[in-house]
């Protein structure tokens, strides 16, 4: 989140979260394209930006003048030399480092950041921490006097192979091991400690005779209780119950790429955080973003959602309320069963035929990976052709990247991609942004270079991670830009938690972290009460075949300007 890259819904919403997580996972993993010209990293003399406010949603202002005293006089009336362009002021003086050609937008939310701040300077991952003034303590669980317990949580995606859906997205294994290592080695650790970093996975498909439910809280356990992590990561998608087992139930920060419900945040006391938006909020943005175009009206709807915990109730609130309260009715509202797996296709004939029977000439279709390319087909096969539907989608299952809505074509047949060609997507993702003659900075972000070069300098297979060689973009490049971003948050907030923090100290200092860098470098904030980060939306298109780029079936392009969201 992608971007982000993806989650595999359902169960799997793991795998959508890898494509838009990686911020937004945003590559089909074909052929790839050539090399975009890289933006040049700032200097490292660069002035400092101010400081970040600290309310997630402003910058913080620039100093005041001070008036003049009454004792002083007062200023004298301008002269004709007065027409002389003035001194620019203190705002206007600050250097964000490099050329932002996204417009006044990006460039304001560039300024909000501290680049001085160990955790974040854009030349290099991190610079080195100061010693504390005396020895650390052992002040909680989870924290001793030389280390710091954080857990990553990792989905296995190779499993997915086997059922054709391999998610190409590198070792992020390796990724997290290679951060930590920067964190401990090239800068010092965090106040005279070490991170202690563990590795916990969980199933992707489920087996043995246990729900997906069931095994992703055993992982929960075995992250909280058996290896006390203080903060649990994740970057390739992890849902259900399972995250209120760990945020909720065990008090522990659970950081993630995929989106969830606002009723798991509501239960999770200001500890769950996501690199995508509030579910509700994106799939709110999405629907209400059609409304105002007035694409509706005149319109027979479907709304499909699948039986995947906390789902019903986010496709409730975000799609089927919003679209019922500007006035229009829906034809056809169908949950899809999963049957406690990642797979959903329960009832998917008697959808579709209720979706034949009104007249149904919209959908929005909330399914995860596994399970859209299904629900296509069945509309395929009872006679649904090209041009008779138009669909709308979001990230919600990580439908926005290249990578999730490739599916369609790779498992649905040319059939299905023809039906869904022309989906209008809602997301804060760039997706396709690179295959553009005239590509905006998104993927050429000093960011994303950083993240990727800091990547090849601490492993062996991250110096494969070159854009020489995957191109100018792809999956496992997102993917590490992505767990990049992620551990850079997670000691931004152990750092400004101070040299001998409590749990909750580094919690409190997570939640005000204010703005933060996100793949490809979009307005993003964190606060006490915002607890998804994107700040800005757009438009994506899903397109078969893809135009100008014979080398892929299929892919998703960027169709307006960014804006922010309401």
């Amino acid at each position: 989140m992608s971007h982000k890259m993806l989650k595999i819904l359902g169960a799997l919403l793991a795998l959508a979260l890898i494509a838009a997580a990686c911020g937004g996972d945003d590559d089909d993993g074909g052929a790839q394209p050539a090399p975009a010209e890289e933006t040049e990293a700032p200097a490292t003399d660069e002035p400092a930006a101010p400081a970040d406010s600290g309310d997630g949603d402003e910058p913080a202002p620039a100093e005041e003048a001070t008036a003049p005293s009454p004792d002083e006089p007062e200023p004298s009336e301008p002269s004709d030399e007065a027409d002389e362009p003035s001194e620019p002021t203190e705002e206007e003086m600050v250097d964000i480092g490099f050329d932002e050609p996204r417009g006044d937008l990006f460039i304001d939310f560039h300024k909000t950041f501290d680049r001085s701040h160990p955790f974040q300077p854009l030349d290099v991952f991190c610079t080195a921490t100061p010693d504390p003034d005396s020895p650390p303590q052992a002040t909680d669980v989870g924290i001793t006097e030389d280390s710091i317990t954080i857990v990553h949580l990792r989905t296995k995606l190779e499993e997915l192979e086997g059922i054709g859906f391999a998610v190409p997205v590198g070792d992020p294994k390796d990724m997290f091991e290679a951060f930590t290592k920067a964190i401990n080695e090239d800068c010092n650790g965090i106040w005279g400690r070490q991170i202690d970093l563990r590795l916990v996975e969980v199933s992707a498909l489920g087996g043995g005779g246990e729900d997906i439910d069931t095994l992703r809280n055993q992982a929960c356990i075995e992250a909280t209780e058996d290896h006390n992590a203080v903060i649990v990561t994740n970057t390739t998608g992890f849902q259900g119950s399972a995250i209120l087992c760990i945020a909720a139930d065990h008090d522990t920060l659970f950081l993630t790429t995929q989106g969830n419900p606002r009723e798991f945040h509501d239960q999770a006391n200001g500890l769950l955080y996501s690199l995508s938006p509030v579910a509700e909020d994106s799939v709110v943005n999405m629907t209400q973003a059609i409304i105002d175009t007035g694409a509706l009206d005149g319109k027979t709807i479907a709304v499909i959602w699948p039986d995947t915990p906390g789902q019903p109730e986010t496709v409730q609130a975000g799609i089927i309320d919003v679209i019922e309260a500007a006035g229009y009715d829906i034809a056809v509202a169908e949950q899809i069963g999963c049957g406690g797996a990642t797979t959903c296709r329960e009832g998917n004939d008697i959808a579709v035929e209720r979706m034949l029977e009104e007249g149904v000439d919209v959908v929005f279709p909330g399914l995860n990976v596994l399970s859209l390319p299904q629900f296509i087909n069945e509309m395929v096969n009872q006679g649904y052709a090209p041009g008779d539907v138009q669909f709308y989608n979001s990230d919600f299952n990580s439908q926005a990247g290249d990578l999730v809505s490739g599916k369609v074509a790779q498992f649905g047949g040319d059939t299905a991609a023809e039906l869904y060609n022309g989906t209008i997507i809602i997301d804060d993702a760039p997706t396709g942004n690179f295959r553009s003659d005239d590509p905006v900075l998104s993927f050429n972000a000093p960011l994303n270079i950083m993240c990727n070069e800091t990547y090849a300098a601490h492993s062996a297979i991250g110096a494969n991670h070159t854009r020489e060689i995957y191109g100018s973009y792809d999956s496992a490049y997102g993917m590490t830009s992505t767990v990049c971003t992620e551990m850079r948050m997670v000691a931004r907030a152990i750092y400004d938690a101070g040299p001998n923090p409590t749990r909750q100290d580094i919690y409190t200092a997570f939640q005000n972290l204010g703005s933060v860098d996100i793949q490809h470098q979009l307005p993003a904030t964190f606060g006490p009460d915002k607890f998804g980060a994107p700040d800005v939306v757009t438009e994506l298109a899903f397109n078969f075949p893809c135009p100008g780029d014979p080398d892929i079936p299929t892919c998703v392009q960027q169709t307006a300007p960014y804006r922010p969201i309401d």
